[in-house]
């Protein structure tokens, strides 16, 4: 008899202690599906608007950096990445290009080449080196802001006493030239405007009709 009882009360404890064995697991996974719920919310909802915000902003940055990468400013010493001094396999490598000697023996003492993605934009290539770029054409400004169509005043403004006035040789207008050790920057003008402007080496920059 009092062995059947305690079975009774041994199977009456473990019943018990497998339900709330139960619930607790039950609780714990209620807790476990809140907790998700909390973090699931704070991660989507709540930064749903910065998000946008920072996603923008990353599209805006990455559009600036593709077009800086495309835009050229020329320097005394280059332009992008291409430096004076180079050679024509060098050019070649920092353009993508496929620039070729001159088949003609004596145009290959100097010569011009034009880069695919600024046509306004050409390399003069003397004893095998480059030696100057020449810009024709708005787009393709000086590193300060200086471009085909300025007024000769202005450039004036922008460069001032370092800038050197001189006649053309076979106009009224003028060559505005500057120099920096080796290297320059030359800008002629027509009817007070800027027409043509080239840097390179100083020698190469007073060619007056360039590889002619």
């Amino acid at each position: 008899m009092a062995q059947a009882q305690a079975q009774r009360c041994h199977v009456s404890c473990c019943y018990q202690a497998i339900t709330l064995k139960t619930r607790s697991m039950n609780v714990m996974a209620m807790l476990h599906q809140l907790t998700k719920s909390v973090m699931y919310r704070r991660a989507t909802i709540i930064p749903m608007i910065p998000r946008k915000l920072l996603i923008f902003l990353g599209a805006m940055i990455l559009i600036a950096i593709c077009w800086a990468a495309d835009a050229w400013v020329i320097r005394q010493d280059g332009v992008g990445p291409v430096k004076i001094g180079m050679s024509l396999p060098q050019l070649n490598t920092a353009l993508r290009e496929r620039f070729a000697m001159p088949e003609n023996k004596e145009d290959q003492g100097c010569f011009y080449v034009t880069a695919t993605k600024h046509p306004q934009v050409s390399f003069m290539i003397e004893n095998r080196r480059l030696v100057r770029i020449d810009v024709d054409k708005t787009g393709v400004p000086t590193t300060e802001g200086v471009q085909v169509g300025d007024s000769e005043e202005h450039v004036k403004q922008v460069y001032g006493s370092r800038l050197k006035v001189e006649p053309q040789h076979y106009t009224d207008a003028h060559y505005l030239t500057l120099r920096n050790g080796d290297h320059g920057i030359r800008f002629e003008t027509d009817e007070g405007k800027i027409s043509t402007f080239y840097a390179g080496t100083f020698e190469a920059i007073q060619y007056v009709e360039g590889c002619q």
